[in-house]
């Protein structure tokens, strides 16, 4: 029984070390995009949370895939940042969104994705069409 449960926790210990951190691994993102919103930072972060909320939360997936987020809001110069994971994968992140100002009423979105399944330019498409129309535009599920 000694055996069976050092053997166990040998294989967590080794796959735990395999597990990928996606965007926070260190590696490039597969695909990376910078656009201009006519809105404060404050209400792109809030585009950006809603299309978020719409299009991955919210909605059925196949294969009951469940999406979550973390959202930070930026402190002195910081840009704000939302995280999109897998539930049953919280360490990889597939897709972040950093809103920073660019003036009173103006701010930068970056758009990064992982570059595997769904998480492509056509996201980053469909993201920055519903920030900078402030309406969620979500792609196709056939398509993901």
């Amino acid at each position: 029984m000694r055996i069976l449960g050092l053997a166990g926790l040998t294989i967590a210990v080794v796959l735990s070390g395999c597990a990928s951190k996606g965007l926070l691994s260190g590696d490039p993102p597969g695909a990376t995009e910078t656009f201009s919103v006519q809105a404060d930072v404050q209400a792109a972060h809030r585009r950006a949370g809603e299309y978020v909320r719409v299009c991955h939360e919210q909605r059925t997936h196949p294969y009951g895939v469940v999406y979550q987020t973390h959202q930070t809001l930026g402190e002195k110069g910081a840009p704000n940042e939302i995280r999109i994971f897998k539930q049953t994968e919280p360490a990889k992140i597939l897709e972040i969104i950093r809103a920073q100002s660019d003036g009173a009423s103006a701010s930068n979105v970056t758009v990064m994705v992982l570059g595997q399944g769904q998480w492509d330019q056509a996201e980053i498409e469909a993201a920055k069409a519903s920030i900078q129309s402030a309406t969620p535009v979500c792609r196709p599920l056939d398509r993901q």
